[in-house]
C-alpha cells in the first residue's frame, strides 16, 4: 500500500465517548453483540463518504444526560504514507493538506458532525488538519489548513462496506449493487457488440416463430395497437433480451459440483449466497484497482466486513479470511468467530467492549513482548481457547477435574449458566501456562479469578507473573482475585481433607459397577511397586537424579488416603466429569466447597452478581 490510515479518533459518536484506535493494513474487530462494532465501521465510512443523513440517535449520550443540540461529533483520521514521503501522486492529490512529524509526511482530516439550527437539521464538515494534535486536545484543537478536503480525495478512498446481511440473490437485482456495477458495463468493442445483438435478434425471432405459443399471444397482444391508435405501432415479445446492456436484468448463476447437476444460486444455501457476495465485492475490487493503476489515480480501498463468518462451516470460515486478506486495501473486519481471531496476527485484533456507559477498545500490547511470548499467547490462547477473547469474565483453573466442576458449582451458586453472565471457565492446562492468559486478561481488560493448586512452586510462579503483569505486589489484592488451594493441595487432597470422601467413594464405585471397589483396589495393589520416579538421592557419578520405584503402603487412615488419590489420579477422566454432580447432592452450604465460595463471592461483588438464596449468608458472613 502507498498509504495508510494510520489512526481513527472518535468523541460523541453513537456508542463511543472518546476513543483512539490504531489501525493496520488488516485489522480484526472482537467484541460481543452490541458493543459497538457496527458503529466503529460506520465512524470511519463517515470520513470518507460524501453524504450521510444524520440525526440526534447518532450523538454520544451520557446515562441521564439531556442531549444538547450544541453537541457536535468529532471523527479524525490521520493518513501516512508508506515511505518517507508521499508518492507524486498521492502529493499532487493532498498539497497543502500534507505536514511533516518525525521526518515523515502526513494529513490528518476532521469529520465533524454538528446541528445546523438554520437548516434544522445536522450536517456534515470536513477540515485538513496542520498537526495531529495529543489525544486529550482533540476538542479543543483549532490549526486548521486552508484548503478544502476535495472530492476527488474522498473518491480516492472508497469504502467498501458489506453488512452481516448479504445475500448474492439480492444483489443481482440490485443495479446499484458492487454486481450490478460490475455486470452494467461489459465492454464490448463496438463491433461485437452489434454482431452479438443481431444474433440475438436472430434468437428472438427464432424462438417466437417456432413457437405456437409466443406466435399465438405476440398476435393477440398487436391488438393494442387498434386501441391505442398508434399507427404502424407494434409489440414484440422477447423470450431473450435484444440488447447487451440489459442481459444483466435476466443474468443468472448457477452452481455445479463434481457430483451434481447446476442449480441456481437462489436454491443454495445462504453460506454459499454470503460468501458469493464477497466474492463479487472482490472481483469488482480488483476491477477498480486495475483501472485506477491504469489511469495511474491515487486509489486506497477500504473494506469494511461484518462477520464474515455468517452461515459458514468452520473450515470455509478460514478460507474466507485467506481470501479477504489478499484483497488490496486496507481491510477492518467485524467478527464473533474464534476460528477467524486464531488466524489473525495479535497486532491486529482490536477488542470493543462496553465500560459502564460507554464502549471501548484496547488491544494486546505487543511492544512489551519477546517473540516467545507471542507465540505462546498464539498457540495457547487464540488458537485452542479463542472464545476467551469474547469473555467478560475469565475464571482460570489447572486440571481437568476443576475444569469440570466449577460449571457445575457457578451454576449452583448464582441459579444460572456461566456464558449467560458472559463467564468463562477453563483448564490452563497446567500451573505453568498461566501466563500467555493473564496478558491476555490484563491487555483486553477481562475480569480474571483464578483457582489454583497450593503446591509451593505453584504459588510462587504464579504470584510472580501477576505481580509482573499486573504490577500489583500486595498478596490481599491478589488473594482476592487468585485462590490457592490450602495446605500445599492439589483438588483432589483438598476434597479429602474437607470431607468429601464419601462423595469421592460412591464416585469410584459408578465407575467400576461394583460396591466398596476401593477395598478391592487396595487388596490388590497394596506392597506393589508404583512407577519409577525421581528421589532427593544425586548419583555420585553422572550426578543426576537417581530414580526408584517406591512400594505402596496403603495400610491405616493415612495410607488409605493415599490409595484413593493413587485410584484418582488414573481416572481423571472419568472421576471428573461425576464428581461434581455427586457433591451437589447435598442439601446445605457444603454442596459447593468453601474455597469454590470464597471465589464466586469475590466474582458476584466485583460484578454486582446476585446469587441463590441458599447461598446469601455466605454472602453476608463475608461482608
Amino acid at each position: 500500500m502507498d498509504v495508510c490510515v494510520k489512526e481513527l479518533r472518535i468523541r460523541n459518536y453513537k456508542c463511543y465517548e472518546s476513543v483512539d484506535i490504531n489501525l493496520n493494513e488488516s485489522n480484526l474487530l472482537l467484541g460481543v453483540n452490541n458493543v459497538g462494532k457496527t458503529s466503529l465501521l460506520e465512524a470511519l465510512e463517515l470520513c470518507f463518504i460524501q453524504y450521510k443523513r444524520i440525526n440526534e440517535d447518532f450523538v454520544f449520550v451520557k446515562q441521564n444526560e439531556i442531549l444538547s443540540k450544541d453537541k457536535i461529533i468529532i471523527l479524525d483520521v490521520l493518513i501516512e504514507s508508506e515511505d518517507e514521503d508521499f508518492n507524486d501522486k498521492w502529493f499532487d492529490l493532498f498539497g497543502e493538506l500534507i505536514f511533516n512529524e518525525n521526518d515523515k509526511q502526513y494529513v490528518g482530516i476532521r469529520t465533524t458532525i454538528k446541528y445546523n439550527y438554520i437548516k434544522g437539521d445536522y450536517e456534515i464538515e470536513r477540515k485538513g488538519m496542520n498537526n495531529w494534535p495529543e489525544s486529550s486536545k482533540v476538542e479543543s484543537f483549532e490549526n486548521f489548513s486552508t484548503q478544502r478536503v476535495t472530492k476527488n480525495l474522498l473518491e480516492a478512498f472508497p469504502i467498501f462496506y458489506l453488512d452481516a446481511k448479504r445475500d448474492i440473490v439480492s444483489e443481482m437485482g440490485d443495479k446499484f449493487s458492487y454486481f450490478g456495477k460490475l455486470v452494467k458495463d461489459i465492454k464490448l468493442s463496438d463491433e461485437d457488440l452489434e454482431n452479438m445483438e443481431r444474433h440475438l435478434n436472430e434468437i428472438n425471432d427464432n424462438i417466437v416463430e417456432n413457437s405456437e405459443v409466443l406466435k399465438h399471444l405476440s398476435s393477440s397482444l398487436n391488438e393494442i395497437s387498434q386501441v391505442l391508435d398508434s399507427g404502424e405501432g407494434s409489440v414484440q415479445i422477447n423470450p431473450v433480451s435484444r440488447r447487451i446492456k440489459d442481459l444483466n436484468q435476466g443474468m443468472e448463476i448457477r452452481f455445479t459440483d463434481k457430483n451434481s447437476e447446476s442449480f441456481s444460486i437462489a436454491n443454495q444455501g445462504m453460506g454459499t449466497r454470503s460468501w458469493a457476495t464477497f466474492l463479487t465485492l472482490s472481483a469488482y475490487i480488483k476491477s477498480k484497482t486495475s483501472e485506477m493503476n491504469i489511469e495511474e489515480a491515487a486509489f486506497h480501498p477500504i473494506l469494511l466486513l461484518e462477520e464474515p463468518e455468517a452461515h459458514l462451516h468452520p473450515q470455509a470460515q478460514r478460507k474466507i479470511y485467506n481470501q479477504m486478506n489478499n484483497l488490496q486495501g486496507q481491510k477492518i473486519i467485524s467478527t464473533h468467530s474464534p476460528i477467524i481471531a486464531s488466524q489473525a496476527n495479535i497486532d491486529e485484533i482490536i477488542h470493543v467492549y462496553k465500560k459502564d456507559d460507554h464502549s471501548n477498545i484496547n488491544h494486546i500490547l505487543v511492544d512489551h513482548l519477546t517473540k516467545s511470548e507471542i507465540r505462546k499467547i498464539k498457540e495457547e490462547v487464540f488458537k485452542t481457547r479463542g472464545d476467551v477473547l469474547f469473555a467478560d469474565v475469565l475464571i482460570l483453573c489447572e486440571g481437568e477435574t476443576e475444569d469440570q466442576v466449577l460449571p457445575l458449582f457457578f451454576k449452583e451458586y448464582f441459579g444460572c449458566e456461566p456464558f449467560e453472565l458472559g463467564v468463562n471457565i477453563l483448564s490452563v492446562g497446567g500451573f505453568g501456562k498461566y501466563k500467555p492468559f493473564l496478558r491476555v486478561a490484563k491487555d483486553l481488560d477481562i475480569d480474571l479469578f483464578i483457582l489454583s493448586d497450593g503446591e509451593k512452586n505453584v504459588v510462587r510462579d504464579l504470584k510472580k507473573h501477576y505481580r509482573e503483569i499486573y504490577r500489583i505486589e500486595d498478596d490481599d489484592v491478589i488473594g482476592k482475585r487468585v485462590k490457592f488451594l490450602p495446605e500445599e493441595n492439589d483438588f483432589e487432597k483438598y476434597l479429602i481433607n474437607e470431607g468429601y470422601v464419601v462423595e469421592l467413594l460412591k464416585v469410584i464405585d459408578v465407575i467400576e459397577g461394583t460396591d466398596n471397589y476401593l477395598n478391592l483396589f487396595i487388596q490388590n495393589k497394596n506392597g506393589t511397586k508404583k512407577k519409577r520416579q525421581a528421589t532427593e538421592k544425586v548419583c555420585s557419578k553422572c550426578n543426576q537424579k537417581i530414580f526408584d520405584a517406591p512400594i505402596r503402603d496403603y495400610n491405616g487412615e493415612k495410607g488409605f488416603q493415599e490409595a484413593l488419590l493413587d485410584y484418582l489420579s488414573g481416572k481423571k477422566t472419568e472421576y471428573s466429569s461425576l464428581i461434581g454432580d455427586t457433591i451437589l447432592e447435598r442439601n446445605n452450604k457444603t454442596k459447593i466447597p468453601k474455597i469454590i465460595q470464597d471465589l464466586f463471592f469475590e466474582i458476584s461483588k466485583i460484578k454486582h452478581l446476585p446469587v441463590t438464596p441458599l447461598f446469601q449468608s455466605h454472602e453476608e458472613e463475608q461482608v
